[in-house]
């Protein structure tokens, strides 16, 4: 008699509503991160991205940010919540601090009202994310758990008079589409295994952060391109591991462009993305320096 593998015992508890497995598919989220992201109502994420260089005379170089999550589908708790699993990779070689990080954990989005059917002005949307990490770089591993907050405004007639509202499109005519979404939140990262002694311990960290996407020309392109920028800025609030860096603030700027040859009404997009990277992100693995890509971008 075969003895179930855990890959069939994870697969019984994905399936194990009473819905078929073909809609189990229509649970799954694909996109660049849920670390420090909102993928619930305020959805301005990053696809998945990935790049592989092949020279013929020195080692191939790679480039994946890829997140996967399997939603529960607790219908009874309606659209405001989604709540799953998820595993997300990040790797990027051949550059001058490489970053080879795994991490997987459990992840939710909670909206806390709709503002539109409750003819309020305003929502929030919480983010929370448990996980463990493996930095095999730092040869660290890591327990971290976020919580993340941004409002979602009720839109009002359209035009310029949604500019300031975030999470709110504003329509500049026909020409361009305008979306920011600001957040702040707290961090907290428990290295718990380390080839470093001096790397273990705990650090708590305050989080902040905007982005912003312009779609040119939506309705004529069929939001086929996208632009969009993105700060965010950690600061450590107490640590009690020896730090690796003496600056306890860490900034961030992210730039990319997108171009969709396939899109599809389900949302799957896929494409090339030209992305701009300068700062450094701790939790990610992501160590100070800058750099430019030419990736395929994949995002559902």
């Amino acid at each position: 008699m075969v003895r179930p593998t855990p890959l069939i015992v994870l697969a019984l508890l994905l399936c194990s509503s009473t819905e078929a497995v073909g809609q189990i598919w229509e649970r799954l989220t694909f996109q660049d991160s849920f670390s420090g992201k909102f993928s619930g109502k305020a959805r301005r994420v990053r696809p998945a991205s990935f790049s592989v260089l092949l020279p013929g005379d020195t080692t191939a170089s790679y480039s994946i940010r890829s997140a996967m999550r399997v939603d529960f589908g607790f219908e009874s708790l309606g659209q405001k919540i989604a709540i799953g699993p998820f595993v997300e990779y990040r790797l990027l070689t051949n550059i001058r601090k490489p970053q080879n990080v795994f991490m997987v954990g459990l992840s939710t989005d909670w909206q806390t009202r709709d503002a539109e059917a409750e003819d309020k002005k305003w929502s929030a949307v919480l983010a929370a994310r448990v996980m463990y990490k493996n930095d095999f770089e730092r040869s660290t591993k890591s327990v971290l758990t976020d919580l993340l907050f941004t409002p979602v405004a009720k839109g009002r007639d359209g035009g310029l008079s949604n500019l300031f509202l975030p999470n709110v499109a504003t329509q500049f005519g026909s020409a361009v589409e305008f979306t920011y979404s600001p957040s702040i939140g707290l961090e907290h990262e428990s290295v718990v295994r380390t080839a470093d002694k001096s790397l273990e311990g705990s650090v708590v960290r305050a989080v902040t952060g905007v982005r912003a996407e312009l779609v040119p020309l939506p309705s004529h392109w069929s939001r086929r391109l996208e632009l969009n920028l993105e700060y965010s800025y950690g600061y450590d609030l107490q640590e009690t591991a020896e730090p690796y860096q003496l600056d306890r603030g860490h900034k961030l700027v992210t730039a990319d462009a997108n171009v969709w040859f396939l899109k599809t009404d389900a949302g799957t997009l896929a494409g090339v993305s030209l992305k701009y990277t300068n700062g450094e992100s701790p939790k990610t693995g992501f160590r100070q320096q800058q750099l430019t890509e030419l990736t395929f971008s994949l995002k559902f």
